[in-house]
Formats: C-alpha cells, sequence, structure tokens
C-alpha cells in the first residue's frame, strides 16, 4: 500500500509544479486603467495572481545587507514572481527607480529600466538605431542659437517637423512650413530650455504612420493610422483612425532590428513608408494597446493575452538562468 501511495504522490508532484501559480505585479500608474484590467482578466484566465501596484504607493531601501521595496510601507520584496512595467512618461524617472529596485532583489521583469529608458528618450533612441543601421527620417539636434541655420540644412530644410524629445501622443510635434516659422519655433522652445529635435518632412506619409506591437519574438498585431482633418500627424489621440494593416517582410525585418537594437522586449514600433522604403520613426515602451482605437480593438487580436503568455515563459527561462538578467540585457543593448 505504502508503494502505491509513493507512486501516486511522485506522479502528482510534477504536475503541481508545472501548474506553478505565479504572481504577477503590474507596475501602473494607473494611465491606462482599461489597459491594467485587460492585463489582470488575461492572467486570472491563465489561473495566474494578478495585482495591480501602484507606483506613487511603492518606496524603497537601498544597501547591501539587507534591500527592501516597500508597498503602502509594507515590505515586498518576497510578494512577486513576475513584475510588469506599466510606466506612463511623466512617472518615468521614479518608475525606473523602483523597477530597477526590483530588478536588484532579482524579481523577473518583463522589460528592463534600461532598455524602457532608452526608448523613451527620443534622440538617445535614434542615435541607438543609427549605430546598427536602421533607417529613420534624418535628424538634427543643436543647442545654441547660432546652429538653428545649419540644424534646418541638415534635415534638408523646411518644410521640417520639430518634436519634443520626451512628447507623447503628437504633443509637442510641429510642422513647420519655412524658415521662418522654424526658428520661431525653436527660439521658443529655446526660451523653455525644451530638448527638442528636428526632423526632415517626409511628404508622402504625411498624416499616416502604422504601428505594430512586438512582445518577444513576435509581432503580435499591426495597425495603420490615418489622419482625418488634415493634420500631418497619424496620432490616435489626436483624432486619427486606425486600421488593421499587413506589413510586407522588410518591415517586419526591420521592426524587429530596431527593437533588438535597444533590448526592449515589449514595445509599440512606429514606422512610416517612404520612398526610400521603411523609416523607424518611434520605439514606444510599455505602449497602450486598448480603447476604441487601439491595436486590440482594431486589429481582434488578443495583446493582453499574448504580453502574459511572453511573461509565463520568460519567467520560466529566467528561472533556469537563461532570462533576461540585468547586466546581459544592458551589455546587448550597447553592442
Amino acid at each position: 500500500m505504502y508503494q502505491i501511495y509513493l507512486r501516486i504522490f511522485t506522479f502528482i508532484e510534477p504536475i503541481n509544479k508545472a501548474i506553478q501559480i505565479f504572481k504577477i505585479g503590474i507596475l501602473t500608474t494607473a494611465a491606462e486603467p482599461e489597459a491594467d484590467r485587460r492585463l489582470c482578466e488575461e492572467a486570472k484566465k491563465r489561473n495566474l495572481e494578478p495585482h495591480l501596484i501602484e507606483l506613487l504607493k511603492c518606496s524603497m531601501r537601498v544597501c547591501i545587507d539587507e534591500p527592501k521595496l516597500y508597498y503602502n510601507g509594507r515590505s515586498i520584496n518576497n510578494e512577486f514572481d513576475i513584475v510588469i512595467p506599466r510606466i506612463d512618461i511623466p512617472y518615468t524617472e521614479y518608475g525606473l527607480a523602483i523597477l530597477r529596485q526590483f530588478q536588484a532583489i532579482d524579481v523577473y521583469c518583463t522589460d528592463i529600466a534600461y532598455s524602457i529608458e532608452l526608448g523613451r528618450d527620443k534622440l538617445r533612441c535614434l542615435q541607438y538605431l543609427m549605430r546598427k543601421d536602421i533607417p529613420l527620417p534624418t535628424t538634427g539636434f543643436g543647442y545654441s542659437k547660432e546652429d538653428f541655420d545649419n540644424i534646418i540644412k541638415t534635415v534638408g530644410g523646411t518644410p521640417l517637423i520639430i518634436k519634443l524629445i520626451e512628447g507623447t501622443e503628437g504633443i509637442g510635434v510641429f510642422l513647420a512650413e519655412n524658415i521662418r516659422e522654424a526658428k520661431n519655433i525653436l527660439n521658443t522652445f529655446k526660451k523653455l530650455d525644451a530638448r527638442i529635435i528636428v526632423q526632415e518632412f517626409v511628404q508622402e506619409s504625411s498624416g499616416q504612420d502604422c504601428r505594430s506591437f512586438v512582445v518577444g519574438d513576435k509581432i503580435v498585431a499591426n495597425m495603420k493610422r490615418q489622419s482625418q482633418n488634415g493634420d500631418f500627424r497619424a496620432n490616435v489621440a489626436l483624432g486619427a483612425c486606425s486600421f488593421n494593416e499587413v506589413i510586407s517582410t522588410e518591415e517586419e525585418n526591420l521592426i524587429f532590428r530596431a527593437v533588438k537594437a535597444i533590448g526592449i522586449n515589449i514595445a509599440g514600433v512606429d514606422f512610416i513608408r517612404s520612398k526610400r522604403g521603411p523609416l523607424i520613426l518611434e520605439i514606444n515602451t510599455c505602449p497602450g494597446f486598448t480603447g476604441q482605437e487601439g491595436i486590440e480593438e482594431v486589429t481582434g487580436i488578443n495583446v493582453a493575452g499574448a504580453i502574459i503568455d511572453y511573461a509565463i515563459r520568460k519567467k520560466h527561462e529566467y528561472d533556469k538562468g537563461k532570462g533576461v538578467w540585468l547586466q546581459q540585457a544592458v551589455n546587448a543593448a550597447c553592442n
């Protein structure tokens, strides 16, 4: 009888390990509550335990003997198996500090702070893409007013695009039709001490772009965005409409090269189609995917489910020493 019980126990034990219930923390700033809800919903469908970690309720203790992460004053060092960062741009600095602490205490994170930080800085991100010979619009950057003429000339003259380096959803993006307009905008930003870049205006793509949603080694969904009011920007937040889109093999390869260049795993990659081929505009880290014109709604693809499945798979790899470790990811992004 003892042998029978032993056989049953040894048969059940591996099954229990296989269906380990991971506790998932979604590090959120509540900027997109519907996305947070969808991630929790998909996690529960997979018998996981999702919890929202409100970023501004987090604090930390940095030391070598007993580092800590706190939530509402309570230690959460051993509480989560997986952390999915959903950090909104206004809280980038604090959010990345908390995310680094999760990494430091050896909690698996679907993306590391270093890569998110790269994606948030448009100029720095473009420089990484440039190093990997990834096509992008010609971009100018300078500090002195005396350099304005040269910057404008660098990108092929007017019309041209002027962007805030840390802008989002089309906010802080301007089209200058002539040199006078360009200098006026540049001078205004200079007085405000705002960091800006200047880019060539690709006429054939005016008012339209494409977004591809990348999760790990897969492009899970694609959509095209089209301005409806003659605006040169194709941002949904500014009234653009979205459509399901099929992308080419050339575009797929370019997107994978772009995310690999900064070491990001979950991203929304924006690109335009030009006469000289696809050009990467930017890489959105912690991207949105819900809403009426969001990529889930437009394509009918379960993006939240893809993120959760990826997190589970990579957590298993991480536990075997094959996952995204901080130093490896940094080295990969820098090479």
